[in-house]
């Protein structure tokens, strides 16, 4: 049976429409609907009921969702039987969005390189969202911000690296304190609906630090973006990488506060040989990469 094909059904099941389940794995619509018929009639039950243009799952699909994530599970542990050290096949990963800036263009070229029959899928998101997805069986696996303590999921976390928070402003803006500056500048928030966002959050407010936001966005670059410009000041971690090398913008760490990136799977695929592959990479280049200042 196709990963792909169950991964489309996992898909319409979490999101509700073929257009929204293509978004999630990278197809298009009508590549969506041939993998759910092709699931179908190897099955050689109907899964669906078609109206117009709509598609909802029937009772024997409902029947399917969790043996469809057993199977998906099953797969990756049988692809971790083999004696090759390289990973083969597919591997649908999940990456906050801000990644695709600091760490994980240097993870991917590794492998790419240690790993040339691995296809990779990447989809960029929120880390909730993210969680979401791995939960639901549509991705085996995600790169995301450690969730807050009261967050219930069934999901494994295991830490990579961590990112310190900082104070971010203009290099133009002379700095005296990071409460003055909070407090007599412009701030731009970070999406509070975010885990990182909450985080920087509930630390503003448990260092008594007052701010003024102007607007919030859910994109590190668009923060970074505005803040270079002097638009304001913004509470942000530092990214693994090539952050600290712009030299528009001034950091001011604020000790002792940080963001955990962890790699976020199913339990049944925490011993998996894709999972030590990725656990590995990720971790070396948070030792191998140090923020520069």
């Amino acid at each position: 049976m196709q990963s792909r094909s169950l991964r489309a059904f996992l898909a319409l099941h979490q999101f509700g429409t073929v257009t929204a389940a293509a978004q999630a794995v990278h197809l298009s619509p009508a590549a969506v609907s041939v993998q759910l018929r092709n699931l179908e009639e190897e099955l050689g039950v109907e899964l669906f009921v078609r109206t117009g243009r709509s598609i909802l799952l029937n009772d024997r699909a409902h029947q399917l969702v969790p043996l469809a994530r057993q199977i998906l599970d099953l797969q990756a542990e049988m692809a971790s039987l083999g004696d090759s050290r390289t990973l083969k096949g597919r591997l649908a990963l999940g990456v906050i969005t801000s990644t695709l800036s600091g760490g994980l263009p240097e993870v991917l070229r590794r492998l790419s390189a240690d790993h040339p029959s691995l296809e990779l899928r990447i989809t960029a998101k929120r880390s909730p969202d993210l969680a979401l997805q791995v939960e639901a069986g549509v991705l085996d696996a995600a790169v995301i911000s450690m969730p807050p303590p009261h967050v219930s999921t069934s999901l494994g976390f295991h830490a990579l690296y961590t990112e310190p928070l900082a104070l971010v402003m203009s290099a133009q803006r002379s700095f005296t304190s990071v409460k003055a500056a909070l407090q007599e500048h412009p701030y731009i928030a970070f999406d509070k609906t975010t885990w990182i966002g909450k985080q920087i959050e509930t630390f503003l407010a448990d260092s008594g630090l007052t701010v003024h936001p102007v607007m919030e966005l859910d994109s590190h670059d668009a923060v970074l973006s505005l803040v270079r410009h002097d638009i304001g000041v913004t509470v942000l971690p530092v990214l693994k990488g090539p952050a600290r090398h712009d030299g528009a913008l001034k950091f001011v760490d604020l000790p002792g506060t940080y963001r955990t990136v962890c790699l976020a799977v199913r339990p049944a695929n925490s011993g998996s040989r894709a999972t030590q592959v990725l656990i590995s990479c990720f971790r070396e280049f948070g030792q191998t990469s140090p923020l520069s200042k």
